[in-house]
C-alpha cells in the first residue's frame, strides 16, 4: 500500500518547498491533458490528495498519526475528492468496515425507548381528544 510519501516521493521529513516541488514535476508528467496514458488521471488525483495533505500542517499532523496508529494512508473523508468524471476518486486502502461505536443502551434499550415514545404520543392525543370531548370542542373567550 503506498503512501502519500511514496506517491510523491519525499521523506517523511520533507520540507514544504520539497513537497511543492514534487508535487509541480509530478503534476506536469501525470496531468490528464498532458498525458494520454488512462490511468494519468487517476495518478493524478492521487497526486494531488497527497500534495494536498502533506502541505497543511494539521492535515499532514493527522495523517501521520493515522499512519503510526495503523488506519492507513486515507485518514480523511473519501468523499472528499470527486474526478472530473464524476466519479469518487476512492482512496486505496479505504475500507467501510470500521468499529462501530456502542451505546450504554444496547438494541433493547433503544427498541424500548421508540416503544415509551410512541406510547406517550397516543396517550396525549387521547387526552386531547377526551379534552375536547368535555368541553364540547369550543373555544373560551377571554
Amino acid at each position: 500500500m503506498q503512501t502519500y510519501y511514496d506517491i510523491l516521493g519525499v521523506a517523511p521529513d520533507a520540507t514544504p518547498e520539497e513537497i511543492r516541488t514534487a508535487y509541480r514535476t509530478l503534476a506536469k508528467q501525470c496531468h490528464p491533458d498532458i498525458n494520454p496514458d488512462p490511468d494519468a488521471s487517476e495518478r493524478f488525483i492521487a497526486i494531488q490528495q497527497a500534495y494536498e495533505t502533506l502541505i497543511d500542517p494539521d492535515r499532514w499532523a493527522r495523517y501521520d498519526l493515522a499512519l503510526r496508529t495503523g488506519a492507513g494512508s486515507a485518514p480523511h473523508d473519501p468523499f472528499q475528492r470527486y474526478s472530473p468524471g464524476g466519479q469518487t476518486a476512492w482512496t486505496p486502502g479505504f475500507s467501510w468496515q470500521g468499529q462501530v461505536p456502542t451505546s450504554g443502551i444496547g438494541r433493547i434499550g433503544v427498541i424500548l425507548l421508540l416503544l415509551f415514545g410512541g406510547i406517550l404520543i397516543v396517550l396525549m392525543l387521547v387526552l386531547s381528544l377526551l379534552i375536547r370531548a368535555v368541553t364540547g370542542g369550543r373555544r373560551q373567550d377571554s
